[in-house]
C-alpha cells in the first residue's frame, strides 16, 4: 500500500495523475449513492498498482459489503482518498492535472458535475463556511494560497496568504487544520524541506503556527506560535484533527512525524470562544500520557469526549495505529478502546459520529469491520463487515 504523506504525493503525482477534460457539467442537483445514507472509500491492489472506489453502505450496525455490484471507481477522475464530501458531492483539487472537480455517484458511476480549471495551489485543508461555502489552503510556488469556491455554480476566487516568511533551509510550507469560527478562519501550519535526498530524516523548524484569517479580507490578522510541539495536524483533506465544540471552543492536535519529527510530543490546544489567542491554560500533551504516541486525526463525539486514531511513536508514518478515548474539557487520556490494530495507513478518515455513537472502521489483519462505540454504556459492537478482496477502508462518510 502507498505511503500517503502529503508531501510524497506531490512528489510522485506529476507521474501519476491522467490529464481529464475540463469543463464538463452534469448537474447542478445530486442524488445520495442510490439511495444510501453512508459511503466508503475503498482501495484494492498494493502500491502502485492500486484502484479506488466509492461504495454505498446501507447500514453501519450489520451485513455485509463488497465491491461486486457496488461501487464507482474514482481512479483517473480523482487521484486518491483525498476528497472533500457534502451532502453527496464529493470534491477534489489536482494542481497539476489542472482541474477542481465537483462529482456524484450515480448508477455505479462517478459522475462530472463540473470541473474547472486550477493550478493554482497543491491543496492540505479546508473549511466550509457555510453549505455553499468552500475554503481550500495549500501551497503552490513556495507560497501560502487560498481558494474561495462557490460550490453551486464552481465559481471560485484565489489569492495568497501573507503566513510568516519560510526560514533559511526550508523552501515551502506545511500546510495543518483549518476551522472556521465567527467570521474568521483558523489555519495551523509550518514549514517544509523539499530535498528528498535527506528522507526519511528530513529539516524540521521547531516552531507549530497558527494564522488567524479575517474571512471576509482574506487576511491575516495574527500567527500564533508555540515552539513545544510541530506540525500542527492536517492535511485535513484525509482526516481531521480539529473541531469546534458546543460551546463553540476550538481544540486541535499536532501530529509532527507528519513533519518528519520525530521527538516532538503530539499535544492538544485550545482557543477559546470569543477568543483569538491559544488559551495558555491548557495544554494536553497526548504523548506524555501515552507510551509516546502520536495523533494524526482526532473527531469530536460529544459531552467533552474524542476519538483520537493515534500510533507509536517512531520512524514510521504507517505504522499500525489504535483508537483511544479523551477528555478534552480536562486535557486527559481515559482508555485505548479494544479493537483490533488498524493496520491503515496514516490518513485514514475512519470514524462516523452519529446520534450520540461513534462507528468506527478497522482495517484489521483478518477481517474488517465497522464497530459501534457508544460512549453512554462504554459497549463495542460490531456491525458492517468489509469483504472480497478489499485491501484498505480508506474513508467512511454520512452523506446526508
Amino acid at each position: 500500500m502507498k505511503k500517503n504523506t502529503y508531501q510524497i504525493i506531490k512528489f510522485l503525482s506529476l507521474a501519476l495523475v491522467t490529464v481529464f477534460t475540463i469543463g464538463c457539467e452534469k448537474r447542478n442537483e445530486g442524488i445520495t449513492q442510490e439511495g444510501t445514507k453512508y459511503s466508503a472509500v475503498l482501495c484494492v491492489g498494493s502500491w502502485p498498482n492500486t484502484a479506488y472506489y466509492i461504495a454505498g453502505i446501507q447500514s453501519l450496525t450489520s451485513g455485509t459489503l463488497s465491491l461486486a455490484g457496488n461501487g464507482a471507481e474514482m481512479t483517473g477522475k480523482v487521484y486518491a482518498q483525498d476528497v472533500i464530501q457534502r451532502d453527496g458531492f464529493y470534491y477534489h483539487a489536482n494542481a497539476n492535472s489542472g482541474r477542481l472537480g465537483k462529482y456524484h455517484v450515480e448508477n455505479g458511476a462517478l459522475l462530472i458535475d463540473k470541473e474547472i480549471p486550477f493550478s493554482w495551489l497543491n491543496w492540505s485543508s479546508y473549511a466550509w463556511v457555510d453549505n455553499n461555502t468552500l475554503v481550500i489552503f495549500g501551497d503552490g510556488n513556495n507560497e501560502a494560497r487560498y481558494a474561495v469556491v462557490k460550490v453551486d455554480k464552481m465559481t471560485i476566487k484565489t489569492g495568497k496568504l501573507s503566513l510568516n516568511a519560510i526560514p533559511k533551509g526550508f523552501d515551502g510550507y506545511n500546510i495543518g487544520f483549518s476551522e472556521y469560527r465567527n467570521g474568521k478562519l483558523f489555519l495551523g501550519y509550518g514549514y517544509a524541506s523539499m530535498d528528498w535526498s535527506k528522507y526519511p530524516v528530513m529539516p524540521v523548524y521547531q516552531e507549530a503556527l497558527i494564522a488567524v484569517i479575517d474571512y471576509a479580507t482574506m487576511t491575516v490578522e495574527k500567527s500564533l506560535s508555540d515552539t513545544r510541539t510541530t506540525g500542527l495536524g492536517g492535511p485535513n483533506v484525509y482526516a481531521p484533527s480539529s473541531f469546534v465544540d458546543e460551546n463553540n471552543d476550538l481544540y486541535f492536535i499536532s501530529d509532527p512525524v507528519n513533519v518528519y519529527d520525530y521527538k516532538s510530543p503530539s499535544v492538544m490546544y485550545r482557543i477559546k470562544n470569543g477568543s483569538t489567542e491559544i488559551d495558555p491554560t491548557y495544554f494536553f500533551n497526548f504523548s506524555a500520557a501515552t507510551n509516546k504516541e502520536m495523533v494524526p486525526a482526532m473527531w469530536y463525539i460529544g459531552n467533552g469526549k474524542a476519538i483520537v486514531r493515534s500510533r507509536i511513536a517512531g520512524q514510521s508514518i504507517d505504522a499500525d495505529h489504535y483508537f483511544c478515548i479523551i477528555d478534552v474539557k480536562t486535557g486527559g487520556f481515559i482508555k485505548k478502546l479494544d479493537l483490533p490494530a488498524d493496520k491503515g495507513e496514516r490518513m485514514v478518515n475512519g470514524v462516523i459520529v452519529e446520534d450520540g455513537k461513534a462507528f468506527i472502521a478497522v482495517n484489521a489483519a483478518d477481517r474488517d469491520y465497522i464497530w459501534e462505540y457508544d460512549p453512554a454504556t462504554d459497549k463495542l459492537t460490531k456491525g458492517l463487515e468489509f469483504v472480497g478482496g478489499i485491501d484498505y477502508i480508506l474513508r467512511i462518510e454520512k452523506l446526508k
